[in-house]
């Protein structure tokens, strides 16, 4: 039994090789003998067989390969969102400070465009808007009042009555009575210069003007006065010196006649001594001789020494008298110079008095003008100061005026309207519902109805890894996942726009995405032969058709390099 099952395998083996085995054979008598079918058997295929398996081998992988090379696929980028209508979800928002009063809506109903939706309580607002206006207006005052007060001369009373009706804070009080009483002191001062009118002076201050003047011009009488004292000594001294030079004229003529006497009597002497001694020369041989007596000759020597002695004494004399009198002379010339030292002097002083009459009058409107200068200054000062209050004041205005505009804005809009037809969802609104303050909040959502100017399209989010092949007017296909596509089938569209921007992870997607919006060519699919609408809110999702020039080889040879990568990164 067990040769003849070994002979059927053997049978079956050569059928499968195209070998059939020969009928004369099985004719013949078969041998029982199965010691030889007991040993292993070593079945060689046919090398033709092998030839056309290795053969049909290569020619299946060059055709794949071939037909992998040549065939083209579509290259899709998948992404998921949602279906809204072209318009955008209306939001309606409150005004600012607005209370609801009453809600003429439901969460769901629809609503055409104009219909009311929201009706708020215009109290408030009113009372707001009526506080506003009334700061508004006592700033735009109080600004009226300080340009008033620099560019316009007011009075006294003026200014303090102002200040009283308009309720300035004490310190813009004292800046603006400050101001006011310094250009008054200006006022006054000009008055002591002469360059203004007293007009504009009230009684104390043209007291003040009285005092100022009296004193000065007691300093002018003062200085006017040395210097008139000052000339009656310079008088009485040129008439000194005029005196004194008359009698250094008399004393030197005086000298000359006293030193013209003294040549005259010395030389009457000598010629007397001259004769004298010419006698005593004639005698004196004669005295010899014994012609003449000897006592006369003694005695013209006497006189002859008498004569010597007179002339010595006559010089003497003389000359103590003429140094006498130069003495006097030289007197005479001290006191002229003394005088005239003194009338110097007395110029220099009449010279300093008058610079000093013109310095207290320069230095009264020196000391004038430099105290007009210093107030100016703090005129400057106090200008400035409240340039910076209207500064202030005309930013303060236009925030007011901002919140009056928006609280008028509110009274106009004291009933809200839809804005579009739609339907009402996330109704947040109730009688006497206050939004956040400093909140954009909503008061509810109006979804627009989808029509011929409003169509669905779908909003769906690409990834960063699939956004670089995807562009504006591709192909897409729209799979609705509320119905099959193997059923119902797709919807064809176009991307008709790419965020230019990734957006950032949030709650419900944790990854940065590309917002793309693709334009449907049909709203609606059809469902056992009738069109079945689509609704804003279904969830989608979309095939973007990216590449058409890609290859089924492509594939291998990508999934080929990204292993080589992976193999370069591993350490």
């Amino acid at each position: 039994m067990q040769s003849n099952q070994t002979k059927t395998q053997y049978d079956e083996l050569l059928q499968r090789n195209g070998q059939i085995p020969d009928q004369k054979e099985e004719k013949e008598p078969i041998n029982l003998d199965t010691s030889d079918f007991e040993r292993d058997v070593i079945l060689k295929p046919s090398p033709v067989w092998s030839r056309a398996m290795t053969w049909s081998i290569v020619g299946v992988t060059t055709f794949a390969v071939g037909w992998a090379y040549f065939a083209k696929i579509e290259q899709v980028v998948g992404a998921q969102g949602l279906l809204k209508p072209k318009t955008t979800v209306q939001e309606i928002q409150a005004p600012l400070n607005g209370v609801v009063s009453t809600v003429q809506v439901e969460d769901g109903q629809r609503i055409e465009e104009g219909d009311s939706l929201v009706t708020f309580d215009s109290d408030a607002t009113t009372s707001q808007l009526v506080s506003l206006e009334a700061i508004r207006n006592s700033l735009v005052k109080e600004n009226g009042f300080y340009r008033t007060l620099m560019n316009t001369p007011l009075t006294q009373e003026v200014v303090e009555k102002n200040v009283i009706d308009l309720e300035l804070p004490p310190e813009i009080q004292a800046l603006a009575l400050n101001r006011q009483n310094i250009i008054q002191e200006n006022d006054l001062f000009a008055m002591q210069l002469g360059e203004g009118a007293t007009g504009s002076l009230n009684g104390q201050q043209i007291a003040r003007l009285n005092a100022s003047n009296n004193e000065s011009e007691s300093r002018a009488l003062v200085a006017q006065f040395r210097i008139e004292q000052l000339q009656k000594q310079l008088n009485q001294n040129q008439l000194q010196l005029q005196d004194a030079r008359q009698q250094l004229v008399n004393d030197r003529q005086v000298l000359a006649e006293i030193q013209r006497r003294n040549r005259e009597t010395i030389a009457q002497a000598e010629e007397s001594l001259k004769i004298d001694q010419e006698i005593l020369e004639n005698i004196s041989p004669l005295t010899v001789e014994g012609a003449v007596a000897k006592i006369q000759t003694d005695l013209q020597k006497q006189r002859v020494q008498d004569r010597r002695a007179s002339i010595i004494e006559s010089r003497a004399n003389g000359q103590i008298e003429a140094e006498r009198q130069q003495q006097q002379v030289e007197t005479r010339q001290a006191e002229i110079k003394q005088l005239e030292e003194e009338r110097q002097r007395i110029n220099l002083q009449i010279s300093q008095g008058e610079e000093e009459l013109r310095n207290t009058r320069a230095l009264t409107e020196k000391d004038i003008r430099d105290r007009i200068a210093g107030n100016n200054q703090r005129i400057a000062e106090i200008d400035s100061q409240i340039n910076k209050i209207i500064v202030d004041n005309e930013k303060r205005i236009a925030e007011l005026n901002s919140q009056i505009s928006s609280a008028q804005q509110t009274m106009k809009y004291q009933e809200l309207k839809s804005p579009v037809s739609g339907t009402v969802f996330d109704l947040q609104a109730h009688p006497g519902f206050v939004p956040r303050s400093g909140q954009s909040e909503a008061l509810l959502k109006i979804v627009p109805d989808p029509g011929p100017n409003n169509p669905l399209i779908a909003e769906v989010y690409v990834t960063n890894a699939d956004i670089g092949f995807v562009q504006v007017g591709q192909e897409v296909d729209v799979r609705i996942d509320s119905f099959s596509y193997s059923e119902f089938g797709d919807i064809k569209g176009e991307v008709t726009f790419i965020g230019s921007d990734a957006l950032p992870p949030d709650q419900i997607y944790n990854f940065y995405r590309f917002p793309v919006k693709v334009e449907l060519e049909q709203q609606n699919l059809l469902i056992r032969g009738e069109p079945a609408e689509l609704q804003s809110g279904m969830s989608v999702s979309v095939n973007i058709k990216v590449r058409e020039n890609r290859t089924v080889l492509s594939l291998f040879t990508e999934l080929f390099t990204k292993k080589v990568d992976s193999l370069k990164q591993v350490r």
